[in-house]
């Protein structure tokens, strides 16, 4: 269920939820939101079946409540019942067709072979056969390696800094911004000409965005993955190499720590969002819920990316690691943020400057992603 939609449903309910609040449970009468979102607290347990049944109820009261269709979808999955999980999200998109996540369940697992209870077997004729090797492999390439649960279709490239803030600056003035611009417009179209990755780019010119405003052009683009491009920087100048962070709670490392301070600096120019006294953020409670997972992922992707990464680029490879970084963090899918390299470092920064240089980074981050 879209989070805006999600929240007009809340309002319908408030009566409901202010009874709720001021007499005991066994006394008010619970509705479909209720058994929905106990059936959430035990996905989050992994008590799928105890899911069900508090979602059968549900719908019961409710039969046009996409969001426990979804929650259906996503129990009958912790089941392996592929097929009843289908049927839940397709029915979640029937009822909300802006419900992108069940849609996107839906295409997933349609990748895979579902078993269908068949009244008499036969051995399969040799199209059968030849049609679910190739549904096999295709399920295969879907999945990865070790990366991503399904395709990376659509990228949002983020060229870090830009504008007043220049980011890091070189010994020899080169500035932060005008590396990571050249870089992300070098990858669009190295992506564009490859074909098989849609790329949006955060900013195309130099101008200043805010963190904030970053990832929710990545959340409307409804991206597969948000990569957000920067040059180091270290107060000791024999500092080099590139690395990969993914967001978390608590910093890798102090450096990993010291590197998220300096790119979140900037939040002082983000505009504050305040909440009135007593407001309850449920779109921020369902968003937290997903968040984690989007992080565990981004942490697998992170080390696949930066192993063939270090492949194509003649720079050191300082490995993964994570960090707050803010320009991640709201993200709703798996992100990264790459430095390229350091642009204290005299070395590194004379490479940075040349644009066969910035060409070999943007071939990497290419296949890298791919």
């Amino acid at each position: 269920m879209d989070r805006r939609i999600f929240l007009k449903f809340l309002g319908t309910n408030l009566i409901s939820l202010s009874a709720l609040m001021l007499c005991p449970l066994k006394v008010c009468s619970r509705t479909g939101f209720d058994y929905a979102l106990e059936a959430q607290g035990f996905i989050q347990k992994r008590e799928f079946a105890k899911a069900v049944n508090a979602l059968k109820k549900a719908v019961a009261i409710e039969p046009d409540n996409d969001w426990a269709f979804g929650l259906f979808g996503r129990a009958y999955m912790g089941l392996a019942r592929n097929a009843e999980a289908v049927a839940a999200f397709r029915k979640a998109v029937q009822i909300n067709s802006d419900d992108t996540y069940s849609r996107m369940m839906v295409e997933i697992l349609t990748q895979k072979p579902i078993k269908v209870l068949k009244k008499k077997e036969r051995p399969l004729t040799e199209l059968e056969k030849k049609a679910f090797q190739e549904e096999v492999s295709m399920a295969d390439k879907m999945q990865g390696e070790r990366g991503l649960g399904y395709k990376v279709n659509r990228v949002v490239i983020d060229a870090g800094h830009g504008g007043f803030d220049p980011g890091a600056v070189g010994k020899k003035g080169l500035k932060e911004k005008d590396v990571t611009l050249d870089i992300a417009l070098r990858l669009q179209k190295k992506l564009a000409s490859m074909g098989r990755i849609k790329s949006f780019l955060t900013r195309t010119g130099d101008y200043y965005i805010p963190l904030s405003d970053r990832t929710v052009t990545a959340n409307q683009y409804r991206a597969d993955l948000f990569i957000s491009i920067h040059a180091n920087a270290s107060k000791r100048r024999e500092a080099n190499g590139s690395e990969t962070y993914f967001c978390s709670e608590k910093a890798s490392s102090a450096e990993a720590a010291k590197v998220a301070a300096f790119e979140n600096s900037v939040i002082k120019f983000d505009k504050p969002y305040k909440k009135k006294a007593g407001f309850i953020d449920i779109e921020e409670i369902l968003f937290n819920l997903e968040q984690k997972l989007n992080w565990k992922e981004s942490g697998r992707f992170a080390n696949l990316f930066q192993n063939r990464f270090k492949e194509k680029l003649p720079l050191k490879s300082r490995g993964v690691h994570s960090a707050n970084f803010y320009v991640l963090r709201k993200s709703k899918m798996p992100s990264i943020l790459l430095e390229t390299g350091f642009i204290s470092n005299p070395a590194e920064e004379a490479l940075l400057k040349q644009a066969g240089f910035r060409d070999k980074i943007a071939d990497a981050v290419a296949m890298g992603l791919l």
